[in-house]
């Protein structure tokens, strides 16, 4: 009793790992034509073909938090409403939307991490109202 409840977790922690360490094809680049971008490099492909909205949408986010800047990111969803949503994810994950391409089967989101800009706190009499 005392492994089953050790292992049962993580075995299914290795399932979602290796979930996703299999759709993310990060060995790959590949080359595509984008409108008003021209030919890029794609560093990642996320496919999330058959998977729901929200899976989509905490993955993208998961793998778009952790890049560096400069990678171009290649998501492929089937899922119209997690197409919809991810364009207004992008500026909180510090990203630039490069083009939605529409093809039978799926839309196809490409997405480049942008350098990370650091924000200056402001002063803590004018963060308060009031001066010192």
């Amino acid at each position: 009793m005392l492994f089953q409840g050790i292992f049962r977790p993580i075995g299914l922690a290795w399932i979602g790992i290796r979930h996703r360490l299999v759709r993310a094809n990060r060995a790959g680049r590949k080359q595509v034509e984008l409108p008003r971008h021209g030919t890029l490099w794609v560093d990642e492909t996320l496919n999330f073909v058959g998977d729901t909205c929200l899976r989509t949408n905490l993955l993208t986010k998961l793998m778009l938090d952790k890049a560096d800047a400069g990678v171009v990111f290649e998501i492929s969803s089937d899922n119209l409403s997690a197409v919809e949503t991810i364009p207004f994810m992008l500026p909180n994950c510090n990203c630039d939307l490069l083009a939605v391409l529409h093809e039978d089967a799926c839309k196809r989101i490409y997405v480049r991490k942008r350098e990370s800009v650091t924000v200056l706190a402001e002063p803590e009499s004018r963060s308060r109202g009031r001066r010192k």
